[in-house]
């Protein structure tokens, strides 16, 4: 029985060796497959390298404001008779509010009719004086009387015309501080008017764009909160002072907003055209690597009827957004790695998933940049 035993044991040992044996020459589940020669089989994409424009530019960040936004006040004391609802749109010179000007109107009156007393006594007194009839004295308080006269008028008229608080442009009103019947004394404010028919978009630059952002700029607006397309637009003013808190100088884009969807505080982005480069290579960020002896990218090379990826050195240029120039290092033609390259190593052989020119995918990826509304 022992003997059988230990039989069985043997024959066990060795199965399970077997097993072992088996296990261990199976390929690792790790996501790779293998090549030949032993080589990993890598999943990557690629780009065939095509000469394009590249534009480089500041990002920052800006709001909009109305460029005619003005709180309207009361130059007189008085009762609002009228006043315009909030919302409506008036024209320049329009009257927003009037005033109660019943004892305004009587002043005025009184007063017309003692300067046209003074001007006529002052006429009939003038040809006298000119005869040697009357004095010196009499003439010239009849022109004092006359010119006083004149003066009030002047102001009863100037009273009159404060009691119709008028719109000093178009616009519309956005917010009402008083209603009617109520008292209101000079300097309270009546409404808030604001003309949205062009707007101005302020931001700050950093200070070492300086010598490279002026009036004339060319600029690219993105505004957050809108479903659209970029809008372009002109610099209209660069700041020649920097603020000492952000290091920056301002400046500010006029827009057109005649249908009225751009409002003031908006959050808007602005891409600022630094300078534009032809005919160079440009390809994604995310596709360079830095090592030690500097900037690098992988290449797909023919290899015994495959493609390997190879280590190319390469120097790069200025960057913008997601896309970045090489100056060196890459032609035309070309066929570079842009996905998978962190796990690439020299050699290993590549298993091409989707390969497009190099211009495609730089206009994929400057669409992809814009901002996009969430809410």
């Amino acid at each position: 029985m022992n003997k059988m035993m230990n039989y069985v044991k043997k024959l066990l040992s060795i199965g399970m060796l077997s097993l072992l044996v088996i296990a261990c020459g199976e390929p690792q589940e790790n996501g790779e497959d293998n090549g030949p020669a032993g080589a990993r089989l890598m999943p990557v994409e690629t780009i065939v390298i095509e000469s394009d424009d590249f534009e480089d530019f500041v990002r920052v960040s800006g709001t909009v404001e109305a460029i005619e936004d003005a709180m309207i006040s009361a130059e007189i004391s008085g009762r609002i008779m009228s006043i315009k609802e909030r919302g409506e749109r008036v024209e320049k010179g329009e009257v927003i509010a009037q005033i109660d000007d019943r004892l305004i109107q009587a002043q005025y009156e009184a007063a017309k009719t003692g300067y046209e007393l003074a001007e006529d006594t002052f006429n009939r007194l003038e040809s006298l004086y000119a005869d040697s009839i009357v004095s010196t004295q009499d003439y010239n308080s009849a022109r004092a009387q006359r010119d006083q006269a004149k003066s009030q008028l002047n102001q009863a008229e100037k009273q009159l015309q404060d009691s119709r608080i008028e719109a000093p442009f178009s616009g519309r009103i956005e917010e009402r501080f008083i209603r009617t019947g109520e008292l209101i004394n000079p300097g309270m404010p009546v409404v808030r008017l604001v003309n949205t028919d062009r707007v101005r978009i302020q931001a700050g630059v950093p200070e070492r764009y300086a010598g490279e952002i002026t009036e004339g700029s060319r600029v690219e607006l993105n505004f957050r909160a809108l479903n659209e397309e970029p809008r372009t637009s002109r610099v209209t003013y660069a700041g020649n002072v920097l603020d000492p808190e952000t290091r920056t100088f301002a400046i500010e884009v006029e827009l057109n907003n005649s249908g009225q969807i751009i409002k003031p505080e908006m959050v808007v982005d602005l891409l600022l055209d630094r300078a534009t480069l032809n005919d160079v290579i440009i390809v994604p960020r995310t596709a360079v690597l830095r090592n030690e002896t500097g900037v690098a990218v992988f290449v797909a090379a023919e290899q015994n009827g495959a493609k390997v990826a190879r280590m190319v050195d390469v120097q790069t240029g200025p960057s913008s957004g997601p896309l970045i120039q090489i100056v060196n290092g890459l032609e035309t033609g070309d066929e570079m790695v842009i996905s998978g390259v962190r796990n690439l190593s020299e050699g290993d052989e590549l298993n091409i998933l989707h390969t497009e020119s190099s211009t495609e995918r730089a206009q994929k990826l400057r669409s992809a940049d814009r901002p996009v509304v969430s809410f």
